[in-house]
């Protein structure tokens, strides 16, 4: 074999070794792309999951809030020995929110839970 031979086939040779490496960069680029995209999806679905869960908790919350306020409106006693006042009756109700925000986000009755579990079943048919 010539030296212009060996030459010409080593110089072939790196050229092939350096489309395989550029493949394979090419092939990790898309790679990468494709986990980014994949990772995104997942995010903005856990995202879109997360509002379905705090509107099911919202709904909750109001449900719960407006049950209190109705088992308030029942007077037993109108005439009681301390007259109620603007001030009870606004604290009362914020009580009443507080307590239906927090009950509905600790499990509540399980309505929020039944709502999640509806609407994420209606969002996976939308997705598919």
């Amino acid at each position: 074999m010539e030296i212009g031979n060996i030459l010409s086939s080593t110089i072939e040779s790196r050229a092939a070794i350096m489309q395989v490496q550029n493949r394979d960069n090419e092939f990790t680029q898309f790679q990468e792309i494709l986990d980014r995209m994949l990772t995104e999806e997942r995010s903005l679905e856990d995202q879109e999951r997360a509002q379905i869960r705090q509107a099911a908790e919202m709904f909750e919350s109001f449900f719960l809030n407006m049950m209190f306020s109705q088992m308030r409106n029942v007077n037993f006693d109108e005439d009681g020995f301390i007259p109620r006042g603007n001030a009870e009756r606004i604290f009362t109700e914020m009580l009443d929110e507080v307590i239906a925000d927090k009950a509905a986000a600790q499990g509540g009755f399980g309505l929020a839970d039944m709502l999640y579990a509806q609407m994420t079943k209606q969002f996976d048919n939308v997705i598919r």
